[in-house]
């Protein structure tokens, strides 16, 4: 059956759940769809089954002709204006770009040139959104998130938009420098430098735009974007630099996670739903991140104003738990809090904020403590270990004089806990 219908479909759907949407319209009420033809093939004869394919881009049953036909809108819409049809045309535009032989007929139609003219004269917040969206499905392609950090143009405008005033526009772009990111993980892994590693530190509005948007934004879709974002860079190993401190300084990027966390994740009794737990598990990495590289230390005194909000975030996560994490990131995380909340000697400015801080520290480390012994009851010598070697040496001796001391210990648990801290020595 030839099908002239677009699925609403998102190449960035196979990499991560949910990074792409396009068109507000549902199947019934776009005018497009309305218009779509469905023919069986017992019904075409041969030689318009040749004309038919002779038509088709690649292997897709997409229409080249109809497409071509849309770019010429696109290109003429200074002179014609924007309208719900063109509209309605490029939303399946952008769906069709999920296609990878879309994407290579659109690189031949010079869609990346359409693109740079487009962002330069237009004034639709709409248009720009499509235009990214379009363009972040075709950057899933490796050769083209490549091709398009060697159009310095067409790069410039796209960090500019990191000004926009359009959430829509800005969770699209975030995404796309997301794609960016994971090309400078892989060509790092090949020994090759990445164009878009000098671009991300060229543009030092990145990192204070990132800042901003945790601070100020109340749309969840632009956070949730904003914080992928920033765990990718977080991940990212170069073998002579930081990332995450090249781009973004941590002393502005703690508070505002902390205030974006309070944003995406509401105080409640029930269990996080899946996006949540999403979000939690992106937000950790990225505090485990800033502990590992010595970044952050929640000892410190030039962290302590943020340490409250922290205390009330880690609540937050562990409140409901039923079903505890394992990974031996998160352990660490949580042993590392743990040894801080007994040792250190948080100080805040009022009587009011210390004695929330104190009730604060009272309860999380009654969580703290009953998590670290479902945890070592479950937990096997080789997976204590590889928490342990994350640990500095006061941690390590912290959790062996607790564990010894506990109540709750058995002679069990205390010997795993004991063969797996003999083999850091």
């Amino acid at each position: 059956m030839f099908q002239y219908y677009y699925s609403n479909k998102s190449a960035m759907d196979d990499v991560d759940d949910g990074i792409c949407s396009s068109s507000s319209y549902s199947e019934e009420d776009c005018p497009v769809c309305r218009r779509a033809v469905v023919m069986d093939a017992s019904d075409i004869s041969e030689s318009e089954m040749e004309t038919l394919r002779g038509d088709t881009i690649g292997d897709t049953m997409y229409s080249a002709k109809w497409t071509i036909n849309v770019l010429i809108s696109l290109s003429n819409v200074c002179e014609t204006g924007w309208s719900d049809t063109l509209e309605s045309e490029l939303c399946l535009l952008w769906d069709m770009a999920a296609e990878k032989d879309v994407t290579i007929f659109l690189e031949k139609c010079d869609f990346l040139k359409i693109v740079e003219v487009s962002f330069n004269v237009s004034s639709e917040p709409r248009l720009t959104e499509i235009l990214m969206g379009i363009l972040g499905n075709m950057c899933c392609q490796s050769n083209v998130i490549q091709t398009v950090a060697e159009r310095q143009e067409l790069v410039s405008l796209l960090f500019n938009l990191l000004s926009t005033d359009d959430p829509e526009t800005l969770i699209q772009l975030l995404r796309l420098l997301r794609v960016a990111v994971w090309d400078i993980q892989l060509q790092e892994r090949r020994d090759v430098i990445s164009p878009w590693l000098e671009h991300f530190k060229n543009y030092e509005v990145l990192g204070s735009s990132l800042v901003f948007i945790l601070n100020s934004s109340t749309n969840d879709d632009l956070l949730i974007a904003a914080i992928d974002l920033i765990q990718a860079i977080s991940t990212t190993d170069l073998s002579d630099e930081d990332l995450l401190e090249s781009l973004i300084g941590v002393d502005e990027l703690l508070p505002a996670l902390i205030e974006s966390f309070t944003q995406l994740i509401p105080k409640q009794d029930g269990n996080h739903t899946r996006s949540e737990l999403r979000v939690i598990e992106n937000w950790l990495t990225i505090l485990d991140n800033l502990l590992e590289d010595n970044y952050l230390i929640l000892g410190e005194e030039q962290y302590s104003n943020h340490f409250v909000g922290v205390l009330d975030i880690l609540l937050r996560i562990l409140q409901p738990y039923h079903k505890l994490p394992v990974g031996p990131e998160f352990i660490f995380i949580i042993v590392t809090i743990l040894f801080y909340l007994k040792s250190g000697n948080q100080s805040t400015d009022s009587e009011t904020d210390s004695d929330k801080s104190e009730n604060n520290e009272r309860e999380l480390s009654e969580y703290l403590e009953k998590y670290w012994f479902k945890i070592l009851a479950m937990s096997d010598v080789e997976h204590l270990q590889d928490v342990l070697q994350m640990c500095e040496d006061s941690i390590v001796k912290y959790i062996m004089d607790t564990t010894i001391s506990h109540p709750r210990t058995s002679t069990d648990t205390m010997e795993k806990l004991i063969i797996a801290s003999e083999s850091l020595n």
